[in-house]
């Protein structure tokens, strides 16, 4: 089924974002409010069904999109009501349990074979409810892969962000293929 097909089964439905290689939009279906990613164009098709093909392997994991439907140029899944990182006013407490969080995340997409491919810039694209759980979203340049660098890439992040030197970032991510454990629990224990 394509978009222009299913459209009719979403109430309220409107356009809420644009992106790369889709748009987004809100309504109701089956009583549940949704967000629903549609291909830009048909060039961009196989990148949504990548992107579905990533949320189905997430489906029941807390923090990240719940896909409920897909089609051939689009994915239905569960609103998530919050605020992007990049806009949140957070005291230096309340960023590292967002970013303690986040860390968490991206050391089980490595651990899941997941690349996501955008941990070193976070502030678009992870989500703080209204109760303060975080979500992880926009798996559109995410690729199923042997070793990937999800951590690698936050230490950039963390590095940027003043909370780990450029010299401390390189070591652990060096160190971090050889012990990921021991890696994750310096990170942890940085962002406490």
């Amino acid at each position: 089924m394509r978009f222009s097909e299913f459209k009719d089964k979403v109430q309220d439905l409107r356009e809420f974002a644009k992106g790369w290689r889709g748009r987004i939009y809100v309504g109701f279906f089956n009583g549940r409010r949704v967000a629903i990613k549609v291909a830009k164009s048909p060039e961009k098709i196989e990148a949504i069904r990548k992107e579905a093909k990533i949320l189905e392997q997430l489906k029941g994991v807390k923090g990240f999109p719940q896909i409920i439907l897909k089609g051939e140029d689009f994915f239905v899944y569960e609103f998530i009501e919050g605020i992007t990182y990049g806009k949140a006013k957070l005291s230096e407490e309340e960023k590292k349990k967002v970013l303690k969080s986040v860390l968490e995340k991206a050391y089980f997409l490595d651990k899941f074979g997941i690349n996501r491919d955008e941990f070193s810039n976070i502030h678009k694209n992870v989500l703080i409810d209204p109760e303060g759980e975080v979500y992880v979203i926009d798996f559109d340049r995410g690729t199923f892969k042997k070793n990937p660098s999800n951590v690698r890439q936050f230490l950039q992040f963390l590095r940027k962000e003043g909370f780990v030197s450029k010299e401390r970032a390189i070591d652990l991510g060096k160190r971090y293929k050889e012990d990921p454990e021991k890696v994750i629990e310096e990170i942890r224990k940085i962002l406490t």
